[in-house]
């Protein structure tokens, strides 16, 4: 029993040991809007043919003009790339007969550009369609260096949380201890307007294209763990 007893009471202490400390988790958000400086659309041609090879090379053709144009608007050739190249069968369906009809080919091809002079989004739009694209897909406006305002953010984020913790711990009548855990929830960068992401087939090529930028808007939510008491 003399040995015993020393171990018993050690034990029995272990629970006490063993609780957590008392803590509060807060989380803050924060919004950051700015002017966006560059954006990327989708350009393209669609044509068809009797043959695969006629359709691609229609397509090809009207393609080409449309990438040379970029180029005398001063879009660089890192701001070019193609984004999807097909070629499929044309096939009608015919009621009365059940069967599929061949009706020849289509081929499309779509360059994704990147405008960095927003002053010149419209124009270049309105010229490419006029040298040869008759398809034009989303929109979507951008930051060339998002970095400084998801940061801003961030530090937004942080400060919202750091209020909260202090509200409630003073509203709970207790000291608010050490920080012990930041946690960051990464939050993709908005365009608070974007042009609606769908095809659109031009029939006729506008002198110029209105366009409404709007604003990016960078989020970010962070939690903050803080133990209670001094």
């Amino acid at each position: 029993m003399r040995i015993l007893t020393p171990i018993l009471f050690l034990l029995a202490a272990l629970p006490a040991l063993a609780q957590p400390l008392p803590s509060i988790t807060v989380s803050g958000e924060a919004r950051v809007t700015a002017v966006p400086d560059m954006a990327s659309v989708s350009v393209g041609a669609r044509f068809a043919g009797d043959t695969a090879v006629e359709a691609m090379n229609r397509t090809s053709e009207a393609l080409d003009a449309v990438i040379a144009r970029l180029a005398d608007e001063g879009i660089a050739p890192r701001d070019m790339q193609t984004a999807a190249l097909r070629v499929s069968e044309r096939v009608r369906y015919d009621r009365e007969s059940g069967i599929d009809i061949h009706e020849g080919f289509e081929a499309s091809n779509t360059l994704t550009v990147r405008v960095r002079d927003l002053d010149r989004l419209g124009p270049v739009l309105g010229a490419v369609l006029g040298d040869g694209a008759n398809t034009l897909s989303g929109l979507n406006f951008g930051l060339q260096d998002p970095g400084p305002l998801e940061d801003e953010a961030r530090r937004r984020a942080v400060a919202d949380a750091i209020h909260k913790a202090g509200l409630y711990a003073e509203a709970a009548g207790v000291p608010l201890g050490r920080l012990i855990e930041i946690r960051d929830t990464a939050q993709p960068m908005v365009p608070s307007q974007m042009m609606r992401s769908e095809r659109m087939v031009v029939e006729a090529a506008p002198a110029d294209v209105p366009i409404a930028a709007g604003e990016i808007e960078a989020r970010a939510e962070v939690t903050l763990v803080y133990a209670l008491g001094d």
